[in-house]
This record gives structure tokens, sequence and C-alpha cells, in this order.
């Protein structure tokens, strides 16, 4: 589509445009969902959603609640991604409406390529079991139509009733991650500090939007409130100060964010956003886009400077609000303009061709034989653990046992809902919810751990257990040779319960 033509499209067409866009690159998220396992992530989220609670430890409900009923509609499996994928698609026509009204259906569809040629909104937000998907939809919601508030003149009626949508929009974005808060205050700083906005803080449409958000995520307070706030505790924790200065980190979270963004959109990106910056005095268009990208993109970038080593994808909430500034600097930049049609056609060319390899390293593992001696294998974590259902010790066991959480989501998917699964460990997390091991108490059950940590493993878990049995080995298997051993190690006579690091 050329979308770097001199002349902008009409309205009506660049609709068209972008709505064929949306289908296109729903179509490719629909492939790579199905030529992907669920990972570990994705796997621990399907088998913690099973159960349908008002809330959950990691994170709050929205995204568990979409996978617990997506599971039961379409199998657990790469079909639980389905709805991600719908998700994102409404989230890209949302962000072209949000970048027309402000910038012209020109600016509109470039930032609406430029999002969905960024990895990380390619795959992880715009595809995975993941709460990054419902957040950013839920978000660029918000934006779309406090846009409207903002800056289309309505009359009285009509913008409180677009200051309750807001309301709702950013209620469901707090129901998908904690971080919404920060775009959150972002509205604030704007209608504060831009004199044609500030006439809302004397007004009551804000504040009921703002008590209809807190409303909608009271689920995950009552659930906190119950279980003595651990999701809180959880989260806030990689926050807290742990002595030092660390630069170095900053540094390496920037570089995680530009890999997630991938160099060819994140140059752009951050060009546009400085440009954003520099223009927001003078235009409240951008201060608005600024004020509701920056707090998330400055906190967590700068979070481990002092905290915890922080993971790129918590920034990323902050940059899908700068597209639209992207947009509006690429589309009106007359210079850039001839290049523009070539600038996206390297960047489709090098996601496709990234999307292939890691698509075909997970089936294959082509990449291990060209480079034996290469780094860690990120897509192992989306091979299928079925092997364990024709171990018999698993099928004997009345429950299984892992040390860890991640393996934890990975036998339970493997397993499914009727094997129960704990975690023995400082760090269970939502698996520790599903069920009680007391409940389990003289009852024999089986221990899944990697091979060569079979014998510290048991030793860790003899004071539970009246007696072990030979462990059996479990390969799973991928491009005709092993990738990872598992022992199942029978376990006999559950002595106690296991404990629990906080209150269930």
């Amino acid at each position: 589509m050329n979308f770097a033509g001199a002349r902008p499209k009409a309205e009506s067409d660049a609709s068209r445009g972008a709505l064929a866009l949306i289908a296109v690159f729903a179509l490719a998220r629909l492939a790579f969902a199905f030529a992907l396992g669920p990972g570990t992530d994705e796997a621990y989220t399907i088998v913690v959603a099973r159960r349908l609670d008002l809330s959950y430890f990691d994170h709050p409900p929205l995204h568990q609640w979409i996978a617990h009923f997506a599971a039961l509609a379409l199998g657990e499996g790469a079909a639980t991604r389905l709805p991600f994928v719908a998700l994102f698609a409404a989230t890209g026509w949302l962000m072209f409406a949000l970048t027309r009204r402000l910038f012209g259906a020109r600016a509109g569809l470039v930032a609406l390529v430029a999002l969905n040629l960024t990895p990380f909104f390619f795959a992880s937000a715009g595809t995975w079991v993941v709460p990054d998907g419902p957040l950013d939809f839920a978000l660029a919601g918000a934006a779309a139509t406090l846009a409207r508030l903002f800056f289309d003149r309505p009359s009285p009626r009509d913008a409180f009733a677009l200051w309750l949508a807001a309301g709702v929009w950013l209620g469901l974005a707090g129901l998908s991650k904690y971080n919404a808060v920060l775009p959150a205050l972002g509205v604030a700083a704007f209608v504060a500090l831009a004199p044609g906005q500030r006439h809302w803080l004397r007004r009551p449409a804000p504040y009921c939007a703002a008590l209809i958000a807190l409303a909608l995520v009271a689920p995950a307070i009552v659930w906190n409130a119950r279980h003595g706030w651990i999701s809180f505790a959880f989260q806030g924790a990689r926050a807290e100060a742990s002595g030092g200065w660390r630069f170095a980190r900053v540094g390496a979270m920037a570089i995680g964010e530009i890999a997630f963004l991938s160099p060819w959109i994140a140059a752009p990106l951050v060009a546009a956003l400085t440009d954003g910056v520099r223009r927001a005095r003078r235009d409240e268009r951008r201060l608005f886009l600024v004020c509701l990208a920056l707090p998330t993109i400055v906190v967590f970038t700068l979070t481990p400077l002092w905290g915890a080593k922080g993971l790129p994808h918590w920034a990323t909430p902050g940059w899908l609000l700068v597209y639209p500034l992207l947009g509006a600097w690429l589309a009106h930049s007359r210079a850039a303009a001839p290049r523009l049609r070539t600038w996206a056609v390297v960047a489709a060319a090098l996601l496709a061709a990234l999307a292939v390899a890691i698509a075909g390293q997970a089936a294959t593992g082509f990449a291990d034989r060209l480079f034996p001696a290469g780094a860690a294998d990120p897509t192992l974590e989306t091979l299928d653990w079925g092997a364990l259902r024709d171990a018999p010790a698993i099928r004997e066991a009345d429950f299984v046992v892992t040390v860890k959480w991640m393996d934890g989501g990975k036998v339970g998917l493997a397993l499914g809902p009727t094997k129960p699964v704990f975690v023995f460990s400082d760090d269970p997390r939502g698996i520790a919810f599903l069920a009680d091991s007391a409940d389990f108490v003289g009852r024999d059950g089986a221990i899944v751990v990697p091979w060569d940590r079979r014998e510290a493993t048991e030793a860790r878990l003899a004071p539970y257990f009246a007696s072990f049995g030979p462990p059996q080995r479990i390969a799973l298997r991928r491009g005709g040779r092993d990738e990872i051993a598992l022992a199942v190690v029978p376990a006999r006579g559950l002595t106690r319960a296991f404990p629990l690091p906080y209150p269930r």
C-alpha cells in the first residue's frame, strides 16, 4: 500500500487500507500462533486460569479470565491464543483511529504499519497468552476516547459520557496489569499541565471516571485483601532499593527495550518521542501523548538503577503510546517520504525472516546444528511435555510435584486438569492456589525434575515422603534428537503438607 505518496488518501480509503493491513497482520499472527507451542509463561497462565477467581498471584485477572474461557471453548493449547490475536487487531484499529484524529489519516497508517512491524507487538502482545495484549487494548481505547474528549470539543453531555468511558478503559487496563496506574497518572498530569484542560479539575466528571476505574479494579483489591496483599507485595518488591547504584543495568534495560522493539523501529520511535517532548509546550496533542507515554518508559527503564534487574517488556506500554507521535513525525516529514516505503518493506522482510527463523528453530532446532556452541535456546520453552503422560509413575500418581513454577506450568498443561500439580519451592506463585497438599497426605505422587537434578531434589523432598522409587528418564525430543531430559521419580506416601511462603 502506498502510504508514502505525495497526497494523503481520502478518509474512507485510509480506513479501508487500515482494515486491510489489520487483516493481513492478523492472519500472519494466526500462522505464527499455530507454529509455536505455548511457552512457559503461557503454560503457567493457562494452568493457573483453570480456577476462575477474583484475581491471581502475579497479575490482575483479565488475561486469566480470557484464558479460562478460551480454554473451555477452544482447548488448552495454541487455540487459546485466538482471543489475544483478535484483541490486538482491535488495538491496531484503535491506534489508527487515535493517530488519525490527532495528526491525519496518513499518519494513522504509518503508525499502524510501524506498530505491527514491531517484534514485541507482533508476537508477545499481539499473539501470546500474557497480560500485555489486554493491557495494550485497554490503553489504546483509553487514549482514543480521551483524544475525542480533549480535542473534539464535545458537548457537556457527551464530554461527561466520554469521561465515564475513559474510566471504563482505564479500569480494564488496571484489570490487566498494575502498571496501568502510570498512564492514569499521565492523564492527570496532562490535565494539570495543559492550560486548555485545567478546567476539568473543577468538574465532577474526571472524579467519576476515577471511581469507575477503581470499581473495575476492585476484584484484584478484594483478592489481595483476602491473601495478605501478596500480589502487591510481589510486584512492589521489584522496585525496592537493594543497595548501590547499578548504571550498567539501566544500559542493559535500554538495550533490551531496543531489542524488543527492534533497532529499525526503536530509532524512529526515540526520535519521534524527542520531537514530541520538544514541541509539547506549543502543541497539546503532543503533550497529551508525552504525558501518557513517559511515566511508564522512565519508571521502568530507570528502576534497575536501584531495584530489580527488570524486564524490557515492562516499558512497552509506554512505547505503545509513542506510535502516534511516530506516525506524525514520519508522515509529515517530506524529506523522509521517498524512503518511507523502503523502510516499511525492509522492516516487514526482517520481521518475517525473524518469525520464520523462530518457528523453524522451535520445530527443528536447526540453529543448534549450525552453531553447536551457541547461546541458550529460548524456543525450548515451546516444546510439548506430553511425553510425560506415558510414564507409569505419572499414571499411578495422585499428584505431581515440581520444584519450579515454570516446570509446574509445563507439567500441568501436559497432564491436564485432572492431575494436581504442586510446586515445592519458596516461589510457587499462582500454582499454590490450585490445590491444597494437605488433602493428599498419605497418598502417592510423582516428582518431575531435570534429570541432572533428581538426586538433589530427592534429598530436599525426603522429609515429605515415606520412600522413593527408581527414577524413569523421559526425553523431550525435537528434530529427531533429545533436547530435554526429565526424571520422573515415584514418591510414595506423602507424610505432611508442603510449606507455603504466603497465605493461600
